[in-house]
């Protein structure tokens, strides 16, 4: 995985700080998940440990990208709230996810 000790720990205090609540596994996957691939930006996944309803969680988005790029400095990232049925049954997610790392 292509990111720093200190860059895991700021994308999980960032998430812990907008969803302190919210029970769930943050995934990093795409390019900067594999140390052999070459790509900057930050694609994470956060997949939520109960089927509740993701949408209600969307609008917390934008906060998360925010307290992370505070934390990170101006970073490339794409976030992600999903369903653990969604990460099992979405054909883009059980791909993508094959090859992901675990952050929390």
């Amino acid at each position: 995985m292509r990111l720093s000790n200190q860059q895991r720990h700021d994308l999980v205090e960032a998430l812990k700080q907008i969803f302190p609540t919210t029970k769930g596994s943050l995934f990093i996957y795409g390019s900067r998940a594999q140390d052999h691939l070459k790509g900057g930006d930050i694609d994470l996944c956060f997949i939520l440990e109960s089927d509740v309803d993701t949408q209600n969680l969307q609008e917390k988005i934008v906060p998360f990208l925010m307290a992370a790029k505070k934390r990170l400095g101006e970073q490339k990232i794409d976030f992600s709230i999903i369903s653990k049925m969604e990460s099992l049954h979405d054909p883009f997610w059980k791909t993508a996810l094959l090859h992901s790392a675990l952050l929390t």
